[in-house]
């Protein structure tokens, strides 16, 4: 699986923090091409059925494809530009860098 919350090997230390921040700008910008290229087949395939219902005279059928493929298309959205930065390694280091501090305090407090 092509994680979306990938561990980022931060505690890595021959890593420099420029090479740990290219590495989050590499893995935010390959998510956000998966999102584009998913956005790039759903617009056509939405056109190709519309053109499909219009020329048929069935019943529609645009709205469920649209719905269902929509509501996919909606949560990989979300999960690449709403979640990952929410949820995704930033927010690993905020979480690190606040048990740390937490930690030291108690250390210094003898407890």
């Amino acid at each position: 699986m092509r994680g979306r919350f990938r561990h980022y090997d931060s505690d890595d230390a021959s890593l420099t923090e420029e090479e740990k921040l290219r590495r989050e700008a590499r893995h935010r910008a390959h998510q956000r091409m998966g999102f584009l290229q998913h956005l790039a087949v759903f617009i056509p395939v939405m056109l190709l059925i519309l053109a499909i219902d219009v020329l048929t005279p069935d019943g529609w059928f645009i709205q469920w494809v649209a719905a269902i493929w929509g509501g996919i298309l909606a949560i990989h959205f979300l999960f690449v530009y709403v979640f990952d930065d929410i949820l995704g390694p930033a927010m690993e280091r905020r979480l690190t860098a606040g048990q740390l501090r937490r930690l030291e305090e108690r250390s210094r407090r003898g407890g």
